[in-house]
């Protein structure tokens, strides 16, 4: 008895094994403040509206599962369009080594249309090749990316939005935990158009930076 007790002393006293590295850092969070101009093309001209962006997003892992939310308002810059919105993201899944998978609704709540809410499906994947990251997203930042495709390294990447448009960004190390984050798209799908630039900070805690890519 003796001996199984020391041994239990033993485990509880030693220091925890490090944690194995997965293509997400243990946990991040993002706060970008930008421009979204969006609207409809049509014969004669085009009907467009402008937002300024304030959003939240982040992630936490508890061993490989994997917990990715953030929140995106939008307040529109000029009278007579469109009004404010809120959008809600909240997706689970699991990260790996080289590999990361989430999904979750989009929860867009508009107060001037009808419906006031709109409810919608969007995923995110990630996998590692060497020291290159490849992207994907069904409806992806905030949902109002529709399909991306693409590849980053060392901080930069770009992607292809179907059906037309592309996505960029850059981050820009400040310290072992910060970085400057840039980024924008832009995209046409039938006869809507949307583009977004942010400026943002990335916080990434030491103790969880192993698995990021600078």
């Amino acid at each position: 008895m003796r001996p199984l007790l020391l041994a239990l002393v033993v485990l509880a006293l030693a220091p925890p094994a490090h944690a194995r590295e997965r293509a997400l850092p243990g946990s991040e969070l993002k706060v970008d403040l930008g421009a979204l101009s969006g609207g409809f093309t049509h014969g004669g001209g085009a009907w467009m509206d402008s937002f300024a962006a304030q959003a939240l997003s982040g992630h936490l892992l508890l061993g490989g599962f994997t917990f990715d939310g953030g929140v995106l308002s939008l307040v529109p810059l000029q009278r007579g369009g469109a009004g404010a919105s809120l959008t809600l993201t909240a997706r689970v899944g699991y990260t790996g080594e080289r590999w990361s998978l989430v999904g979750g609704p989009v929860l867009g709540l508009a107060y001037a249309a009808r419906p006031a809410l709109q409810v919608l499906p969007s995923l995110k994947a990630l996998y590692r090749v060497g020291p290159v990251d490849l992207h994907a997203g069904l409806l992806d930042l905030h949902g109002l990316v529709p399909a991306h495709v693409g590849a980053s390294w060392r901080g930069l990447g770009l992607a292809y939005v179907l059906p037309l448009g592309a996505r960029a960004w850059a981050s820009v190390p400040l310290s072992s935990s910060l970085s400057l984050r840039v980024e924008g798209f832009a995209f046409r799908l039938g006869n809507a158009q949307s583009a977004l630039l942010t400026l943002g900070l990335t916080a990434r805690p030491s103790s969880s930076s192993a698995g990021a890519r600078p």
